[in-house]
């Protein structure tokens, strides 16, 4: 069958899926957006942060037990109980505001994360076609993103109307998604029998923390920039989410400011494919150099403009990002010679993207009262400059890059809350 008859045929026969996850990720993206302004109204910033954060180490502890659970009952099953969790979410704003309202729907909409992320996964992994992996993955990253970006447009909107109507707005497109997914092809495969699917964000059972390190040491440097990169990244991303939508509610006029959040999907799509051509065939130690001195760089001077000029910035720290991030997994893959610890690496990879969720919203709650916004940013910035200088080092001690290394089907670091 073509190509282009095949991308049609898995567009259309799980078109249901594809809904769920637009409107699942606009719902869940605009609650994350939401959450700091609104906690703001009610607690300090700094609990507000912590809170947040707290959610993510909440489920970086359970993603592995609940996959598993999702192996045995249905990986559908699931993602509707969580869908339903955060239409919940919603509920809780629909009435009177308080601390508890806020706290009831936080700790809903951390179990509809919790069951989305693994159950998302998961299902990709079952339902994935053989030979076209890539194009089912892709399908998923663009209705992801899609849903980013319409709910980062309509974040100013929103913010300006009350509580009962975000919470109504929240509850809608969880409802809606519901309704999608009941629709979604069921998984009738095991995930476990799928393990070197090309995405690597999910993996079931457990390694030995001794065999994690050894698998790191064999890939170095490459596989060592990764986790520090990856951290560095996801902290600074978990930042901006939390104080981008501060400012946007404290300023009347930052309507514009709303899509610098969608910005940093906006750029994935624009530039993915041109990156990863790039770094097939050009020298990747210069790339992950460059790559990650753009993503500072940017992402300091993005810090003091919440105006237009945080687009611009926020698409190119997000170019950078990429750059380094596409040639770094495309080095490592080039050092594996076996290939039988992909999901080992990817896993331990995976922990510090959580763990920079995590850090990043706890991160700027205690900073944003101290030094505000645009110094919060900065120095989240700061870490991924400190990257670039561990990179320096470590390439002291560096072996040449193997050549002739393709570009993997790399797992994509959300750049939004996942």
């Amino acid at each position: 069958m073509p190509a282009l008859a095949q991308e049609k045929k898995i567009l259309w026969h799980f078109l249901p899926f594809w809904l769920f996850l637009a409107l699942f990720k606009f719902a869940g993206s605009l609650h994350y957006s939401l959450l700091s302004p609104l906690g703001a109204r009610l607690l300090p910033v700094w609990l507000v942060g912590l809170i947040i954060g707290g959610g993510s180490v909440v489920q970086l502890l359970l993603d592995v037990p609940v996959g598993r659970l999702m192996d045995r009952r249905g990986y559908v099953r699931f993602l509707l109980f969580g869908t339903a969790a955060f239409l919940l979410a919603g509920v809780a704003w629909m009435f009177r505001f308080t601390t508890f309202a806020y706290a009831a729907s936080f700790v809903l909409s951390t179990a509809g994360w919790q069951f989305f992320g693994p159950g998302v996964n998961a299902y990709v992994l079952s339902q994935a076609p053989d030979g076209r992996a890539a194009t089912f993955i892709s399908f998923r990253d663009v209705f992801e993103s899609l849903g980013v970006v319409v709910a980062s447009a309509v974040l100013g909107f929103v913010l300006s109307t009350s509580t009962s109507a975000m919470g109504f707005i929240v509850a809608d497109g969880m409802l809606l998604g519901i309704l999608a997914l009941l629709f979604a092809p069921r998984g009738t495969r095991n995930v476990q029998t799928r393990r070197q699917l090309a995405t690597h964000d999910f993996f079931a059972g457990r390694h030995a923390l001794g065999t994690v390190l050894a698998a790191l040491r064999r890939l170095n440097p490459a596989s060592t920039m990764l986790l520090i990169s990856t951290f560095a990244s996801s902290t600074f991303y978990g930042v901006v989410w939390f104080v981008v939508p501060l400012v946007i509610a404290g300023e009347a006029h930052a309507g514009i400011l709303g899509f610098g959040l969608g910005v940093f999907d906006f750029a994935i799509v624009a530039l993915g494919f041109l990156l990863g051509s790039l770094a097939d065939r050009g020298n990747k130690r210069a790339l992950v150099f460059f790559g990650l001195l753009l993503f500072s760089v940017s992402g300091v001077v993005l810090g003091f403009h919440f105006d237009w000029l945080f687009l611009i910035f926020g698409f190119l720290a997000t170019a950078g990002d990429e750059m380094a991030s596409i040639s770094l997994w495309s080095w490592m893959h080039a050092l594996d010679r076996t290939h039988v610890e992909d999901g080992t690496v990817s896993g331990a990879i995976n922990l510090f993207d959580d763990l920079g969720w995590a850090v990043g919203p706890i991160l700027a709650g205690i900073l944003y009262g101290a030094i505000g916004a645009s110094w919060t940013i900065v120095s989240a910035a700061a870490l991924i400059f400190a990257g670039w200088i561990a990179y320096q080092f470590l390439m002291h001690a560096h072996v040449p890059v193997p050549a002739g290394a393709d570009v993997p089907a790399m797992p994509r670091r959300a750049r939004h809350k996942r």
